[in-house]
């Protein structure tokens, strides 16, 4: 099949773009330089704070806006522009949150650079260090005392937990999108965020059209972006739905797919 040149390339991160060590396959990195030698956009695309994203936007000098928190935080590398930034309803988060605190759910609540949780669990610490987020511990039921709203919340417990988290929402689903990215974890943002959303808004703004852009993902927040972008490339190990919304699979990301994808469809040299 024959696609339109490609003039924006939209990446994820975890899972996508980085292997299992959160490195960039220097194969990917040389396809990606290469990429932008040719005048082609790149950004990156993710579930993480922006502050997490940076090192990598900065290892790939990429100038382009980065979107971060799933599609909720827009903003280019030196935050001197916001792009866009779609908080949730602070009345409906707090009344959201008292119910999942009371039920001993463990939750991340994230500003723009900023992890908040009730308490610090092992879990906290390592994925802090991981990512390079930071985190404030403000105790057990303070969530729903926040006097600023957030802009993504992650809920996580055992698959059967997660399922009825899943039914609680429904009540709702005018105030908030919810994704279900694995068994075991929910993703919690405004009701118009999408990665695709806000991928749709930059190429917007720097007069891009869709059909020339090539997006490339594995999980569940990737979705929105694989389906508006022309050429919606699904890693060898992304989600079953993912892949089936896909125009093509890549290798995976321990493969430096998104290497081998601009390799085919930049390049056409596979």
């Amino acid at each position: 099949m024959m696609y339109p040149p490609v003039r924006l390339i939209a990446l994820d991160l975890d899972g996508t773009l980085l292997d299992e060590e959160k490195k960039i396959p220097d194969q990917a990195v040389e396809m990606i330089a290469k990429a932008k030698e040719k005048g082609i956009i790149v950004t990156l695309a993710s579930a993480r704070p922006f502050g997490s994203m940076l090192p990598y936007a900065r290892q790939l000098q990429v100038d382009a806006p980065l979107i971060s928190l799933s599609g909720s935080y827009v903003t280019d590398e030196r935050e001197e522009r916001i792009w866009l930034r779609r908080p949730m309803n602070l009345l409906k988060f707090r009344e959201m949150v008292r119910i999942f605190e009371e039920e001993n759910y463990y939750i991340k609540v994230y500003l723009e650079n900023q992890l908040i949780v009730q308490e610090a669990t092992k879990e906290t610490v390592n994925y802090s260090r991981i990512f390079g987020v930071p985190y404030t511990a403000i105790g057990p039921k303070k969530l729903r005392t926040l006097e600023k709203a957030p802009l993504r919340i992650a809920l996580f417990d055992d698959a059967v937990r997660i399922q009825k988290a899943q039914q609680i929402l429904k009540k709702w689903s005018d105030d908030f999108a919810v994704i279900r990215d694995t068994d075991h974890g929910l993703e919690i943002v405004e009701p118009t965020v999408s990665k695709g959303g806000a991928l749709k808004a930059i190429c917007r703004d720097l007069g891009i059209h869709m059909e020339n852009v090539m997006a490339v993902g594995n999980e569940g927040s990737d979705i929105s972006m694989i389906r508006e972008a022309g050429i919606g490339i699904a890693m060898g190990n992304a989600c079953k739905e993912l892949k089936q919304y896909a125009d093509d699979v890549t290798k995976t990301n321990e493969e430096c797919g998104v290497g081998y994808a601009i390799q085919k469809f930049v390049f056409k040299e596979v």
